[in-house]
């Protein structure tokens, strides 16, 4: 059985405007599931109603086989979310609000106290720990709020553009610790817009706009559905002409190649970097950036399962 199923659901607002439209989809244990899409897209609207902060217009939902509509005390007592905006407490340090979510989840003394302290030192905390949550930069929040997210173990964790706010370094923190929490097990509703850095966490994804799911599957799938080309991305020195056999499909000296002309145009590229014209090139398959802007784009071209 899946931990979430959500089946045709609908949200019609009073104001007429339809956020999602007959959206479908299973998470199982385990699994960290993208979910892409524009602003605008449906997405917010969805994760409110997972939350069960917000009751849809038609369709079911259910965390463990619990129809979370009709108890959405369930959905919040069983989900851990960090959202996507900031924490905002005048007085509290960094390290009480972690230990004092943790006592809201359940957990005893002993356990929260002994998570934060853990949190803070994986997330890189401590030299925030004694600084109020009002004063803390945002990404200090941010990594609050995840702390406080996952301080306790829960069944579905729904993290909203996670890495906002962050620097670099604490960054792949954050996705190394969310790799860790689907291989141990947690089921994880991830809501990003990095996609660069969530292709390698990601087992699969859904691409909605508005208020549909346009593509779903493993990344691997996704890009040979898109296209079958290779990718280039050059740096160049100066001014270049592109090879004949380079489509220009993607941002500045960025463009896609059709496997069978890969020889001759690596021997081009060879040259242009020889005669001083680019300083480098990577060649490569479709990234997830690069099946969110065609898929967008062309919505015409269907869910695939």
């Amino acid at each position: 059985m899946s931990i979430l199923e959500v089946r045709d659901l609908t949200k019609r607002y009073r104001n007429g405007t339809l956020a999602n439209d007959g959206i479908s989809l299973a998470l199982e244990t385990g699994e960290i599931y993208g979910l892409l899409g524009p602003n605008g897209a449906g997405k917010t609207t969805l994760v409110r109603q997972v939350l069960g902060l917000l009751k849809p217009s038609g369709g079911s939902i259910t965390l463990d086989g619990v129809d979370v509509v009709a108890d959405p005390g369930y959905a919040r007592a069983n989900i851990g979310f960090l959202p996507q905006g900031q924490f905002d407490m005048q007085a509290v340090h960094v390290d009480e609000l972690i230990y004092l979510i943790g006592k809201l989840r359940g957990l005893s003394k002993a356990t929260a106290r002994s998570r934060t302290e853990e949190l803070i030192e994986r997330l890189e905390l401590g030299p925030f720990r004694h600084t109020s949550v009002h004063a803390a930069s945002g990404g200090v929040r941010r990594l609050a709020g995840f702390a406080t997210a996952v301080i306790a173990r829960a069944r579905l964790l729904v993290l909203d553009e996670p890495t906002n706010d962050i620097d670099p370094v604490r960054r792949q923190l954050l996705w190394a610790m969310i790799d860790e929490l689907g291989s141990a097990g947690s089921t994880v509703l991830l809501v990003t817009h990095n996609l660069a850095e969530a292709e390698r966490v990601i087992d699969r994804l859904a691409i909605i706009d508005h208020g549909r799911i346009l593509r779903e599957g493993a990344p691997s799938s996704l890009r040979t559905v898109v296209t079958d080309r290779l990718r280039i991305e050059i740096t160049a020195a100066g001014s270049y002409e592109p090879h004949p056999a380079l489509i220009v499909d993607g941002g500045p000296d960025t463009f896609f190649l059709d496997e069978s002309n890969l020889p001759e145009v690596s021997h081009w590229l060879a040259e242009q970097r020889n005669a001083g014209a680019i300083l480098d090139f990577r060649i490569g398959p479709p990234t997830l950036d690069d099946i969110y802007a065609v898929t967008v784009a062309r919505p015409e071209a269907g869910v695939v399962a």
